[in-house]
């Protein structure tokens, strides 16, 4: 793998824990200094102090919601002007409702696109100048499963995640001249704690221990195993170091094999 280049700066989208404070720390642990975006500002205080002490990198918080796009573009600047340049972008912040099509109120679909694809795609389109300006950049999107399993109540969750897949596939070619690489990582079931919530209410609904639903979930992955926040987030950092390169406009899945392409 090529050399990691000291002092890129990162910006996270969704750092506050999960996946987003995964990818946080994997990304300083590379040498990129940090702007750290979440709706609630402690998590993020506390993250970045966290990666002060560990890693000795330049960390900011910026408390930003990824529906309001002025945010979004607020965010990009912020990071640019404090830490002097935007070299990845890496966008984890989703929203999700919970409800049948037929029955979900269309106020929850609406913010869930303007989350899950509008301020996705703002804070993208806000970093392009600034990676332009040094050279190239690489951003990088989390997806889930949820478009290809249609699961029941997550449907507008699965129609907006794969409307951000199309529209990042559909960026990286507009911005591959640029030397902008846009790639997507779909993450499967993360050991987290929306998993453990899901897994105790399929326990409760079956009546049967929480060990049983999780040991059957283990099992139907090829690797045997339930994938860990830090796998999604060492995918991510590859993506975006200079070894991914010449990769662009791809869709890894980052499952433990429950899925393949």
């Amino acid at each position: 793998m090529a050399e990691e280049p000291d002092g890129r700066v990162a910006i996270v989208a969704g750092a506050g824990d999960g996946i987003g404070r995964a990818c946080a720390l994997a990304l300083a642990r590379t040498g990129a200094d940090l702007a750290l975006a979440a709706r609630r500002p402690e998590p993020l205080r506390q993250l970045a102090d966290e990666i002060r002490e560990l890693t000795g990198r330049r960390v900011i918080a910026v408390p930003t919601d990824l529906a309001d796009q002025a945010g979004c573009r607020a965010l990009v600047d912020t990071a640019a002007r404090e830490l002097g340049r935007v070299d990845v972008v890496v966008n984890v912040a989703t929203y999700n409702p919970s409800g049948r099509l037929e029955q979900l109120d269309p106020a929850e679909f609406r913010r869930a696109f303007e989350t899950n694809v509008l301020g996705v795609l703002a804070v993208s389109r806000a970093a392009l100048p600034y990676m332009r300006a040094v050279g190239g950049g690489s951003i990088v999107q989390i997806s889930s499963e949820a478009p290809r399993a249609k699961l029941v109540n997550l449907g507008a969750y699965a129609a907006t995640k794969a409307a951000m897949e199309v529209a990042s596939g559909v960026l990286a070619k507009e911005v591959g001249p640029d030397g902008v690489r846009v790639n997507v990582v779909v993450a499967g079931y993360t050991d987290n704690a929306k998993l453990a919530a899901y897994i105790a209410d399929i326990a409760a609904r079956r009546d049967v221990p929480e060990a049983e639903v999780r040991a059957e979930m283990t099992k139907s992955s090829a690797l045997r195993r339930i994938t860990q926040p830090e796998d999604i987030a060492d995918a991510v950092a590859f993506l975006a170091s200079p070894g991914a390169r010449a990769i662009t406009g791809t869709i890894t899945p980052v499952t433990s094999g429950v899925s393949f392409g």
